[in-house]
């Protein structure tokens, strides 16, 4: 081959390659651009609430210490497991922990949460977790970290830390990046001892924020100003009766999931047990030595002698909603579940929850004997809605009888004049419904509330006096469980991707969370050095101030493992002093008393609070709602009570009412398929009252007699007949219209019994013997119209006053008559009426001088001579 021949085969050669090398990149750079951009994306996001494309997904399983000590080690261990989560190998998959800044508020709680991975500044070595992982497939992985220290996460001081653990992979067709992460909170009460933190001498000062450090390194709890740790323990569920039914029939429930939910494992049965231990009762298991029962008497107490309450019981006091109570007292006779909630005569099948239900209730009385209780708005009822409906009667039922009926049920008198509201804040119109109803003091979320700083958390709103609590609290405490949410009024800065993170990581965020207001001692902000004052208190920080009130949303659902941590967490706080328990009775007397600082009500900035109320009724829906409840009141009265019956007018009627209320509930959750949700069931809820309402007034009728109704005489009495099908009597009186030639009498309120009829007689007075047309319609005592009208043809056998009128001439024109003929016979003067008559004949004058036998003795003599002459005139 020339040298020629070489170059060019060279030069061919050159650019075959670099073809091939343009097309290869034509169709995959695309590809791998996308790839890049995705990893770069990836790398870069923090869970904010929206949904992110990720290769893999960390699952942390364990955090040791859950809360940091003075008795902890001084290494926080983190252990878990990584799934592949994507349809491509990854490969030098390696894991590390970081660290972020302390948290400095509340809202920081679910912030630091959501914050980018780059604000987790202080991290440690990465550690090799697999060489290769497919997808779908997973591999476990410790990491542990010294706490305090320069190579350590650097923890010097007491507080709340969040923690990131950060997974770097290769995914195929890609290049190293963050493919995921995990995060969950540190609460640190104390710190182990540390020779490096130790004071070189004894002249070292105190740090209020960090406790006293001992000689041995040792960091201890702030004590210098406990909170007053209120817990409340929701026990509520969404609304299960199945609307449009009445007092005394078959309860009718809409599916078994409030039966689940009763039995062994189901989310009301696991917060009952759970908080049945922190009760100290002496059949529950005896806990460890640090468990929620460790301050509560042995178990061998006898029933009969009252336990001192532990410190534990103090702080905490059941919210229960009373529909729950109510639903679940009727599941215990029997019940069936429809197949169809929008049919009254749907098919329905026997319901198999009685037995949990009856359980479940029994085990609840006893705790109730044994804490604090106080009642939530029947069903969850939102206070905006009730503004909307604008019905002062059924407002009072969802605020005021709630409490009734928990002490009706569970035999205890539970707290009065304190509204917790479902939606977990005060608003304008909600500040307005209360005020109506005479209520001053509520619970309201610090964000909803504008003003200066409470050392106890409470402020006055005109009349009205508001506890506050922190929603980012409430938020983690919502974020544990097998339905973890994110409750209302958490901002969109503060909502976190509940989805990507373990049971175990959301638990350790809410331990942190009800760890913080005890371990977050406030801070006087220093003095003006020109001015020669002190600080001031009212410039402590946070705005709840030292009150910890700590309110889960009403569905939370932690299970048996999440609701011991939190219990056990609390104890842990109250028993080290750095949390007192305050009863929520003291909260009550507490803003019962003077509360001197002012604030103004406000809408939480970047919640649904603020923006669009979708879930509120619209204004035709909210008079119907208005005007079913109103009926509902004007039926009750006019029902009467009956020894034979089983049932009041209040109990009959009482269902409808809470169905209405049932339909008024607030979303448990900011989403939009929780805020359709409502929306239908108000829908079918309201229609079905409607119709249930119908059906009640038409059960009480006039049967009509048809055809013609004809009077005997012109004061004869119409004959009718009332039909009541209804469980109950009922009073009612007839309206008529008639014409004004028949009158009827009015015979005022009738009682028709239960499931019978009763004749009717209305008194009437025809003036004319013509046929006429009557209305007839019953309406109830409280002027409700039922049943149908009936229409009667009547008829009357009167004369009529023409004919009185010529009868009345002639009998006074013969009286006359007789009267003349008397007179001249009394006078002896002869009649001129007589004068024409002919003078009679002797033998009549003989005749008429006779006696009656004789005289028809001759007037045969005279009538047989008479016939004898006619005879021989013949012949």
């Amino acid at each position: 081959m020339t040298d020629r021949t070489r170059a060019r085969v060279r030069r061919i050669t050159s650019t075959t390659f670099s073809l091939i090398a343009v097309i290869v990149l034509a169709v995959a750079g695309p590809l791998l651009a996308g790839l890049n951009s995705q990893l770069a994306a990836t790398a870069s996001a923090a869970p904010s609430g929206e949904t992110t494309a990720r290769f893999a997904k960390v699952s942390i399983e364990s955090v040791t210490p859950s809360m940091v000590t003075t008795t902890s080690r001084p290494v926080v261990t983190i252990a878990g497991e990584v799934t592949n989560t994507s349809d491509r190998d990854l490969t030098q998959l390696s894991i590390r922990m970081q660290r972020g800044q302390r948290v400095a508020d509340a809202a920081g709680l679910r912030t630091s949460l959501a914050a980018d991975a780059a604000t987790f500044e202080r991290s440690g070595p990465f550690v090799n977790v697999a060489d290769r992982l497919a997808p779908g497939k997973s591999t476990a992985f410790t990491l542990s970290m010294q706490l305090s220290g320069a190579t350590g996460l650097g923890i010097e001081s007491t507080g709340v830390y969040p923690l990131l653990v950060n997974l770097n992979a290769v995914p195929a067709y890609g290049v190293m990046a963050r493919v995921a992460d995990s995060r969950t909170l540190l609460p640190v009460l104390s710190l182990p001892p540390n020779a490096q933190r130790a004071p070189a001498d004894s002249d070292v000062g105190q740090d209020s924020t960090t406790g006293d450090v001992g000689t041995d390194g040792s960091v201890a709890a702030d004590m210098s100003a406990p909170a007053s740790l209120t817990m409340l323990w929701p026990l509520a569920a969404p609304p299960q009766m199945a609307p449009g039914r009445v007092g005394g029939s078959q309860p009718r429930l809409i599916s078994e999931d409030l039966a689940h939910s009763l039995a062994a494992g189901g989310r009301l049965r696991t917060l009952l047990d759970s908080v049945s231990t922190a009760a100290g009762l002496p059949d529950q298991t005896p806990d460890t030595s640090d468990g929620p029962g460790s301050s509560a008497p042995p178990s061998s107490t006898t029933p009969s002698v009252a336990p001192t309450p532990s410190k534990l019981q103090q702080a905490i006091c059941l919210a229960v909603d009373p529909d729950l109570l109510v639903t679940v007292r009727a599941m215990t006779g029997g019940y069936v579940v429809t197949s169809n909630p929008a049919d009254l005569d749907a098919p329905t099948t026997p319901g198999t929850g009685s037995d949990d239900a009856a359980d479940w209730l029994h085990d609840l009385t006893q705790v109730a004997s044994r804490l604090c209780v106080v009642a939530l708005p029947f069903a969850g009822a939102d206070l905006d809605s009730l503004h909307q409906v604008g019905n002062g009667a059924l407002s009072e039922s969802a605020l005021t009888s709630p409490a009734d009926i928990v002490d009706s049920i569970l035999g205890v008198r539970s707290i009065r004049g304190l509204v917790v509201p479902s939606i977990g804040a005060i608003t304008t119109d909600g500040a307005t419904v209360l005020a109506a109803n005479k209520l001053s003091n509520a619970v309201t979320s610090a964000s909803s509330l504008a003003g200066g700083g409470s050392s106890a958390g409470q402020y006055r709103v005109g009349n009205l006096r508001l506890q506050s609590y922190d929603a980012p609290i409430s938020a983690a405490l919502g974020g544990i469980g097998t339905h973890p949410l994110t409750p209302v009024l958490t901002p969109h800065d503060q909502k976190v991707d509940l989805a990507d993170e373990s049971a175990v990581s959301r638990r350790q965020s809410a331990l942190a969370a009800i760890a913080y207001p005890s371990i977050a001692v406030p801070v006087s902000k220093p003095a003006d050095p020109t001015s020669g004052q002190a600080a001031s208190p009212a410039d402590a920080e946070p705005t709840v101030g030292r009150s910890a009130l700590l309110m889960p949303p009403n569905f939370w659902s932690p299970s048996t493992a999440d609701a011991d941590a939190l219990l056990s967490s609390a104890t842990l706080l109250l028993e080290a002093g750095v949390a007192n328990p305050t009863p929520l009775t003291k909260v009550v007397q507490q803003l019962e008393g003077e509360v001197p600082q002012n604030a103004r009500l406000v809408e939480p900035s970047g919640t649904m609070l603020a923006a669009n109320r979708g879930w509120l009724p619209s204004a035709g829906t909210s008079s119907d709602i208005s005007a079913d409840a109103t009926l509902s009141w004007q039926l009750q009265a006019s029902f009467v009570s009956s020894t034979d019956v089983n049932s009041s007018p209040e109990t009959y009627l009482a269902p409808i009412r809470a169905d209405l209320l049932r339909g008024l509930g607030s979303p448990s959750q900011d989403t939009s398929m929780d805020r359709i949700s409502l929306r239908a069931d108000r829908t079918l809820r309201v229609a079905a009252v409607g119709e249930a309402l119908s059906r009640m007034r038409s059960s009480v009728t006039l049967l009509d007699p048809g055809g013609r109704y004809t009077l005997v005489s012109e004061r004869s009495p119409l004959l009718l007949v009332a039909r009541n099908d209804l469980d109950l009597p009922i009073r009612v009186r007839l309206d008529t219209i008639a014409p004004a030639e028949l009158n009827i009498d009015d015979v005022g309120v009738i009682e028709i019994p239960a499931r019978g009829t009763r004749q009717v007689q209305l008194p009437t007075r025809a003036q004319t013997s013509e046929s006429m047309s009557v209305q007839i319609a019953l309406v109830t005592s409280t002027g409700v119209g039922v049943g149908t009208p009936i229409s009667l043809s009547v008829n009357s056998n009167a004369y009529g006053k023409p004919l009185f009128i010529v009868t009345l001439v002639a009998g006074v024109a013969l009286v006359l008559l007789v009267v003349r003929r008397l007179w001249h016979r009394f006078r002896g003067q002869p009649d001129k009426a007589d004068a024409d008559r002919p003078e009679a004949d002797e033998a009549t004058k003989a005749l008429a001088a006779t006696d009656y036998e004789h005289r028809l003795a001759q007037e045969a003599e005279r009538d047989a001579l008479e016939n004898g002459h006619q005879e021989g005139g013949h012949e």
